[in-house]
């Protein structure tokens, strides 16, 4: 045996690949011609669901000649048995296991045939899932599957005389199309667009059959509603009759209304205008905070970080103090209300300040004038002069007293009289009557072109302290040199001549203090 095999090893190798060829090509052929092996040979068997369905007719479905279920146009499974039973034919079809779960118990079933002999399969629409699954062996009513109709059911269900005008309709239509297949070819063609926008239309209902559904659904009870409220509606009608007899008799009325209506349309017509100048503005200006836009993220992150830090502070230091607070502000409202009441007069003051300190601080052009803050600084600078002469107890303040000849005899003889007057009549060292001469008005003085100073001690206070007093007297306008000043503690008295007012300078007292101590 081996021998053998081995002389003919190349001949029993060649029959082995024909086998297996043979094996390949039956398989391929048997696949194609719908043979399936059972679910219990392993790898290569097929499983499949049984579903029957109840039909008026089973004519021309044959088992076992190949006729195949179909599920929106796709091979599914295939016819395996035809049985009657009460009278119906009961279609037996084997669905592959693979869409067993895709058939629901709405499901329908329609005859359709492939070729003009009548070779048909069956079209199965799977339903929809609201209905439920339909389990293994489930049955399809009848009133869920229609047969294949025939042109001589059509032509039995007329009568004789529709019968004989169809058949004439078809002669003419015979005669008339007679060579013009190109044209009705082209008519044809143009119903194209008519069938594409029918077919997206169809689909879309199909898609709210539902939405329909409940739609009518709702009409219904709608319907119902109002067959019970027939009162209602009728008072409904009146009310609407009496409205509409209301909008008749303001015709007029409308009929001006819609007479402004153009002006009111012009006005919106340059709103719009308005607008759209405003949308050309507001395009640019949002385009240019888009910048702000985009950083406005990283800011975000920013004040988080902020945040995160400032809960501490706000939760254990800034709320313990606001409830800590609170009978205090309680406490303020009645001085709050006060505040409240002068506010317009601190207004109108701080409204007084804020032009008093503008008009210091206002500056004129040029460098000929100056403002009052230059003039101020001037006058910090020499204000202490007024404060240079000074003795143990501090400085000594230097005053300036002017009062004409008349004046200065009315002082004197008030004086006497006037606890005041005779004390300040003292501390000014007044000119006595007999110094100026009688007179009217600003009459001469016994000063002369010169002026006179006259110094003299007078009692200033109880505490015994002497107040040294410069009386000078100044010329009149029409007295020679008015710019002549005599020195402190001349006594020279001038010519005899007309003098102006007399001017008295005042300087306050060095006062001395017992060894024992004293006050200023």
């Amino acid at each position: 045996m081996k021998k053998a095999f081995k002389d003919y090893s190349s001949d029993a190798l060649a029959m082995i690949v024909l086998a297996l060829i043979a094996v390949f090509v039956g398989g391929y052929i048997l696949s194609n011609q719908r043979f399936y092996l059972p679910a219990w040979v392993p790898f290569v068997g097929t499983e499949f669901y049984t579903l029957n369905a109840e039909m008026q007719t089973a004519q021309a479905i044959t088992p076992g000649q190949g006729q195949t279920v179909a599920m929106a146009g796709v091979p599914v499974g295939e016819i395996s048995a035809v049985t009657l039973q009460n009278g119906r034919a009961v279609v037996k079809m084997s669905i592959k296991a693979q869409y067993a779960d895709d058939i629901n118990k709405n499901a329908t079933v329609l005859t359709r045939p492939k070729t003009g002999l009548n070779d048909m399969l069956l079209q199965l629409n799977p339903g929809t899932k609201s209905s439920g699954s339909a389990p293994d062996g489930y049955t399809i009513p009848v009133s869920q599957t229609l047969p294949n109709v025939n042109p001589d059911e059509v032509l039995a269900s007329l009568d004789t005389g529709t019968r004989n005008y169809l058949k004439l309709l078809i002669g003419g239509a015979g005669e008339g199309l007679k060579g013009n297949r190109q044209e009705l070819a082209a008519t044809l063609k143009r119903f194209d667009p008519l069938a594409r926008d029918t077919e997206k239309a169809t689909k879309l209902l199909a898609e709210r059959r539902q939405n329909i559904a409940r739609n009518i659904h709702n009409l219904r009870l709608i319907t119902e509603a109002l067959s019970a409220k027939d009162e209602d509606l009728s008072a409904f009608v009146d009310s609407s009759n009496a409205v509409f007899r209301s909008f008749a008799n303001q015709d007029q009325s409308l009929a001006t209304a819609l007479s402004e209506l153009p002006t009111a349309l012009e006005a919106t017509n340059s709103a719009v205008i308005s607008a759209d100048k405003l949308g050309q503005t507001l395009g640019p200006s949002l385009n240019a905070l888009r910048p702000f836009a985009r950083n406005l993220k990283s800011v975000s992150i920013t004040s988080q970080d902020f945040f995160d830090q400032t809960t501490e502070v706000l939760k254990t230091q800034l709320r313990p103090f606001s409830k800590a607070a609170q009978p205090t502000v309680a406490n303020l409202k009645p001085a709050s209300a006060d505040l409240a009441t002068a506010t317009p007069n601190l207004a109108s003051s701080f409204g007084v300040l804020n032009y008093a300190f503008d008009m210091l601080a206002y500056n004129p052009k040029g460098s000929a004038n100056e403002g009052y803050l230059y003039w101020l600084a001037w006058l910090n600078h020499i204000g202490p002069l007024l404060f240079t002469n000074q003795d143990a107890l501090g400085p000594v303040r230097r005053g300036l007293f002017m009062v004409n000849c008349p004046n200065a005899k009315t002082v004197y003889n008030l004086a006497g009289g006037v606890k005041p007057l005779n004390t300040l009549s003292a501390l000014i060292n007044a000119p006595t009557p007999e110094e100026t001469p009688p007179g009217e008005g600003n009459g001469p003085c016994t000063s002369g072109p010169g002026r006179r100073s006259v110094s003299t001690s007078s009692p200033a206070s109880s505490t015994g302290t002497d107040t040294e007093t410069t009386t000078t007297t100044t010329p009149s306008a029409d007295a020679a040199d008015p710019s002549t000043v005599a020195d402190a503690g001349d006594e020279t008295a001038a010519p005899e001549t007309a003098s102006a007012p007399v001017t008295t300078t005042v300087t306050p007292p060095l006062t001395a203090t017992p060894d024992t101590g004293g006050t200023r």
